[in-house]
């Protein structure tokens, strides 16, 4: 039995706009018929087949933030109808129509140099902006991202963004390229009184593909990283999704509201401005929570047995030692298949104790060095809070020390409270108020850690 609806993806340029009504007409060919087009996807539903005629048009008056009936629009629609087309939905600045296979309806545009500056200051204006803010975004990740940081290293989605984010932007800039090129040579058809280059459905068919295919693997990288990276820390894959959650939720909320609810054009701005500050006020709130209660996730009584580690009890060598708590952070990525961050607060005798290891286990020693590195940097340069750089600490080297250690690369703080070592494929960063370099610790941690 067929279905009496279905989506398709959407993957058209919005300048192949008239390969738009070809592909509908195949459609209604087929037996569907078209209700309604959103961002990604159309929406059919089935029919008897049949011969129809379509047009897809661009409407100036139109936008992303414009109530889909307004005084303008529904004119320009009854206009339209007069003139033989019946409406049936809009997406932006895009309104389709259709008549009858047999009809002959008048075109709704006919003088192709103002159809022309219709596109440039609709569609142009659109991809030019997605382009700014697209390029903003970038530019930011890319700050995050590049110089190349060793946290990169520890998780998937770092990984992953470091390697794919920078071919996401230039394969997201490409309909802006096209488009551009479209108006280049309308230009200089219009100029020389020529007609504008027709782009048929074959053409917008090769274009998506060129297109969505390669976006759609590296979506689908990011997608695998974040699950991978979700299964190990719940709490960072749930505050990841809590900025871009809410502002899908608000955004296209907001947009539907401003969509369907006939609110008035000059209105939309501020509709906009409420639902940024309702999703930075919701996260705001919710972020801390979220964090506190993700803290509760890695709190344990015991390692894990297939990761390297040890204890205050096991240091000292002592039995008067009361576990006050442990808690115990685990990672992995393509380059660093091992890692985790374990922390543990601990009563001696009746003082208080505390370590914490954070061990990095990487396919080749390149990819320790860049860790081993990466660490020293961070330290080195502290962090900034409220326009002060705080936690600085200063690195010292002692190339004896570092023979003792047995290591490829060794450094501590000055005040010996922290100690970097990185051997091999393994990168072993301790700190605490406990003495690292003391024979029998020493012995203990070479042995566990690199052997």
């Amino acid at each position: 039995m067929k279905k009496k609806t279905k989506r398709v993806l959407w993957g058209f340029f919005s300048f192949d706009y008239k390969a738009m009504a070809e592909y509908l007409e195949e459609m209604a060919g087929k037996g569907w018929m078209l209700e309604r087009v959103g961002q990604y996807t159309a929406k059919f539903r089935a029919m008897e087949p049949r011969k129809l005629k379509f047009y897809v048009d661009v409407f100036k008056e139109a936008g992303p933030l414009t109530p889909e009936k307004t005084e303008e629009s529904e004119e320009y629609r009854r206009l339209c109808l007069e003139s033989g087309w019946t409406f049936i939905t809009s997406h932006d600045y895009l309104q389709f129509f259709y008549a009858d296979g047999d009809s002959h309806p008048v075109p709704i545009q006919t003088d192709e140099e103002i159809e022309q500056k219709i596109v440039e200051h609709t569609l142009w204006k659109k991809e030019l902006f997605g382009i700014i803010l697209l390029t903003v975004i970038s530019i930011w990740s890319l700050r995050r991202y590049f110089p190349m940081s060793h946290i990169n290293f520890i998780s998937f989605t770092g990984f992953t963004s470091t390697y794919l984010f920078p071919g996401l932007y230039v394969f997201s800039v490409i309909p802006a390229i096209y488009g551009i090129i479209r108006i280049i040579k309308a230009r200089k058809n219009i100029k020389h009184g020529l007609p504008l280059e027709k782009f048929d459905l074959k053409s917008a068919r090769r274009h998506m593909m060129a297109f969505n295919i390669p976006v759609f693997l590296i979506a689908l990288f990011f997608i695998l990283s974040f699950i991978a990276d979700a299964f190990f820390r719940p709490d960072i894959a749930l505050m990841a999704l809590l900025g871009p959650g809410v502002g899908f939720v608000i955004g296209f909320g907001g947009r539907y509201i401003i969509k369907k609810r006939s609110i008035k054009k000059e209105n939309s701005l501020m509709y906009v401005i409420i639902a940024m500050i309702i999703a930075i006020v919701f996260i705001n709130a919710a972020g801390p929570s979220l964090l506190e209660r993700g803290e509760e996730i890695y709190k344990t009584h015991s390692i894990p047995e297939r990761y390297p580690a040890v204890s205050i009890e096991e240091i000292l060598n002592t039995q008067h030692v009361s576990l006050i708590e442990r808690e115990f952070r685990p990672g992995m990525s393509p380059v660093t298949p091992k890692y985790y961050e374990y922390t543990e607060r601990s009563e001696v005798n009746g003082s208080e104790k505390h370590m914490r290891i954070k061990y990095y286990n990487t396919v080749s020693p390149y990819f320790s060095e860049i860790i081993f590195n990466g660490i020293i940097s961070d330290m080195e340069k502290g962090f900034k809070w409220k326009g002060m750089t705080i936690f600085t600490r200063t690195i010292v080297t002692d190339d004896d020390v570092k023979s003792l250690w047995d290591a490829d690369n060794l450094v501590q703080t000055e005040e010996r409270d922290e100690i970097i070592i990185q051997k091999g494929n393994t990168v072993l960063h301790l700190s605490g108020d406990i003495d690292f370099n003391e024979e029998q610790t020493r012995n203990l941690i070479i042995g566990r850690f690199f052997y």
